[in-house]
């Protein structure tokens, strides 16, 4: 939302502006008042407005003047003067400022509404004109329907922005698809770039419509390529065939496996609803068979069956001891083997395993990173994939923790065990430093030595790990276990967990569906 400001040497005016319209349906915000123009150029260097609304008479600072301090700092603030009948040359100055009107008091209501709806239009256009070339423009058309599919814009301003971006609305039919492209080694957008992706699926899925039909591509935030079919009629069969045609196409362009979840055909305000049954089919399932090409609807319903129950810490152990990591490597797949390959699986069961999996021998390091166990798991749409990722995170932690075998010194030993005894409560070097008689500098440095990350990092690592294991497997609310694990303030422990284990509380839980 765009920023609106209030200057005036009357405090009830100022504070009155704030009630005087409902701001927020002409998508603006307040950002602050205040008394007079020095006062308000203050606020204003810290933080741009879009929008400046101001007395012209204040002690200290007039309001030209501030006008003119502003336009230099701000030169696309629009502004809205306020003046007595008495003020009209200094109206007059006002205008060759370029201000967008003034407004004698008392105000009126109306006027000042029509005055804002016409900045509002000026905004709209001067946004247009920085997306002049083809390629930003793209981008502003991808973001405006990006909003539309989520929810996240009002109709009457969808409608709008259609018009100026050539986006079809007369259609009486969408049907609505969402379409990934499948790597299980990178990212797809580090691979291509997926806005000419989509311009490619366009042109390529325009060869097969039947007339009186139109395709409407891009990207979601997600790199999925979200494809509306727009008809006067229903064509299911003809839009399932462009689909799969297109679809091959676009395999044979880029050698990746393509999946397609169907939403469902609707009038334009069934849009939203099939676009989220189509993207979460694509995020409850996992792709089983080996195949180029998958096609699944958004009510399909996948298999929930679990061949075998992981292995707890114990067993992994004696699995290691016993075995060899081929063994346990073969363990895994057969595990997390599909129980059939012509049809999509649900996903939750497998991620729950391949977590639970993970976990047991991550558990097992001296200083965990859970960011590589969860960070990757909600962009992993194959069976394949997920065995891949739960080898390769076992693998290393494996590795690091043969490397870890020598053993730390006294000094650092006892530090390492004040953090698994006391991790709760409050824990720094220089108390901790003060007890082992040595300078806290040379005892973070020793601890940075030996164990590869400084104090407060492992700390924060290890409290992390605790709070992992309370969400996981307890009903606590978020903010008892943050407190139950060393964290006063709840937004600190949420920005530290995201830090830590590359997901948020709320979506680590939502993985982990028991």
């Amino acid at each position: 939302m765009r920023k609106v400001f209030f200057v005036d040497d009357e405090p009830l005016i100022a504070q009155g502006l704030t009630s005087i319209i409902e701001w927020s349906q002409y998508q603006l915000k307040i950002a602050g008042s205040a008394n007079d123009g020095l006062q308000a150029l203050e606020k204003l260097k810290e933080e741009s407005v879009d929008l400046l609304i101001t007395d012209i008479m204040m002690p200290r600072m007039n309001g030209l003047e501030l006008i003119k301090k502003v336009k230099e700092m701000h030169p696309r603030t629009k502004f809205i003067v306020l003046s007595g009948y008495e003020e009209f040359e200094y109206v007059k100055v006002g205008i060759t400022l370029g201000i967008q009107n003034y407004l004698l008091k008392p105000i009126n209501i109306d006027e000042l509404e029509a005055t804002i709806k016409h900045i509002r239009g000026d905004w709209e256009r001067e946004e247009l004109k920085l997306f002049r070339s083809e390629e930003d423009w793209k981008v502003l058309r991808s973001n405006v329907l990006q909003r539309w599919v989520n929810g996240e814009i009002e109709t009457h301003e969808f409608r709008q922005r259609a018009e100026l971006l050539g986006i079809p609305m007369n259609y009486s039919f969408y049907h609505v698809a969402v379409l990934r492209l499948i790597s299980d080694d990178k990212p797809v957008s580090q691979l291509y770039r997926l806005t000419g992706l989509a311009d490619e699926f366009s042109q390529i899925a325009a060869q097969v419509l039947v007339e009186g039909q139109e395709v409407i591509c891009f990207p979601d935030v997600d790199d999925d390529i979200v494809v509306l079919f727009a008809s006067m009629e229903v064509h299911n069969a003809v839009v399932q065939e462009s689909l799969t045609a297109v679809m091959q196409r676009l395999h044979d362009m880029t050698t990746l496996r393509l999946w397609c979840s169907e939403g469902h055909t609707n009038d334009f305000k069934g849009v939203q609803e099939g676009y989220r049954a189509a993207k979460g089919q694509l995020a409850r399932s996992f792709i089983a068979r080996e195949g180029d090409i998958f096609y699944s609807l958004a009510d399909a319903q996948g298999d929930t069956e679990i061949p075998l129950e992981p292995l707890n810490q114990e067993q992994m152990n004696k699995l290691l001891v016993e075995g060899s990591e081929h063994t346990l490597k073969a363990y895994i797949e057969s595990l997390l083997a599909s129980p059939g390959d012509d049809q999509a699986v649900c996903r939750a069961p497998y991620i729950n395993t391949a977590i639970q999996l993970m976990l047991t021998v991550k558990d097992m390091e001296r200083n965990p990173d859970y960011s590589e166990v969860f960070a990757p798991l909600p962009r992993i749409s194959t069976m394949l994939g997920l065995q891949q990722h739960v080898w390769a995170t076992i693998a290393r932690s494996l590795e690091l923790q043969r490397q870890n075998e020598a053993g730390y010194s006294a000094h650092v030993s006892f530090l390492i065990e004040q953090v698994q005894y006391h991790y709760a409560e409050e824990l720094s070097l220089k108390t901790l430093s003060q007890r082992l008689k040595l300078h806290p500098n040379y005892l973070g440095q020793l601890f940075q030595q030996e164990v590869g990350s400084s104090f407060s990092d492992y700390v924060n690592q290890y409290r992390i790990e605790k709070a992992t294991q309370l969400l996981l497997h307890t009903e606590q609310k978020t903010a008892e276990i943050a407190v139950n694990v060393g964290y006063i303030d709840s937004s600190y422990f949420y920005r530290q967990f995201k830090k830590y284990a590359g997901v948020s509380p709320t979506e680590l839980r939502t993985m982990y569906a028991k």
